[in-house]
């Protein structure tokens, strides 16, 4: 049987923060569409938030970015042809300069 930890409360200042980042009126799953590249660590979801919308939102997101390929699956989704291109001579340039 596995138990888990509860999350500790985020500090007011974290909450705070998290809700001027992100956009609960936008679903997860368009925010990782149109921001999730890039997203390599994502402490926000170790936390617990008072606000229960933000907090649904925040674990949701966090679940999209550890699924391989599921951020790719929402840009498809919700980025044009025109802005994909973008993203991918962006993630060309990133990749040159490593």
């Amino acid at each position: 049987m596995t138990t888990h930890t509860p999350l500790q409360f985020a500090p007011p200042e974290l909450e705070a923060r998290a809700k001027e980042i992100f956009p609960v009126e936008m679903s997860p799953e368009e925010f990782a569409g149109r921001d999730g590249e890039g997203w390599d660590v994502f402490p926000f979801a170790n936390y617990q938030y008072q606000d229960a919308t933000l907090h649904a939102w925040i674990q949701q997101f966090a679940t999209i970015l550890a699924t391989p390929g599921l951020v790719e699956v929402y840009q498809m989704k919700y980025l044009t042809s025109q802005e994909r291109a973008r993203l991918a001579a962006l993630k060309g340039l990133i990749d040159d300069d490593m």
